[in-house]
């Protein structure tokens, strides 16, 4: 694949992911991705020949960002971007988590993608077992903040600190 196919890929794969995160997953064809990239008709189809390949890109795409975004060292910062600065990537994650079609399409990649999260938060929680606690209340604060409103940095900041103390207890 040459540079110009592995740019296009990304600008193909960031377009699913603004259409998933402002339509939903029934809005994502590939008509409407070419449309939100601004190319030829033709083009998603092309790099992406099935639905299944679309989501997958998609997603391992969010699951990149993600993971660049969750290696800096200001958790409740990471999470204010993801709500604020980038909700529609944010709403796209969760789109894909909660659609069944769409998980039954992503098959065992989706499983994949989440690995790399576990492990970030093992590093960071120090067991899986909490690391999988610590990803399940961020995810229900990133929702809560999606679907009731934002809070505050200070408001964020407490909430995660609620967070290090339930997955630290007993450690």
């Amino acid at each position: 694949m040459n540079v110009r196919d592995a740019d296009r890929k990304t600008l193909l794969a960031d377009a699913a992911i603004e259409v998933l995160g402002t339509g939903g997953v029934r809005a994502l064809t590939h008509r409407a991705v070419d449309t939100a990239a601004g190319l030829p008709q033709g083009t998603c189809g092309y790099h992406f020949p099935s639905r299944a390949a679309l989501l997958t890109a998609a997603l391992t795409r969010i699951a990149a960002l993600d993971l660049a975004d969750a290696s800096g060292a200001d958790l409740p910062a990471v999470l204010r971007g993801w709500v604020l600065g980038d909700a529609a990537r944010t709403r796209a994650r969760f789109m894909l988590m909660l659609d069944p079609q769409a998980r039954a399409e992503l098959g065992p990649s989706a499983a994949d993608l989440a690995g790399g999260f576990v492990q970030r938060a093992v590093e960071l929680f120090g067991s899986q077992d909490r690391a999988r606690l610590a990803i399940a209340l961020i995810d229900g604060l990133l929702l809560d903040e999606l679907t009731r409103g934002t809070v505050t940095d200070e408001q964020r900041r407490a909430r995660l600190a609620a967070v290090q103390e339930i997955v630290t207890i007993h450690r």
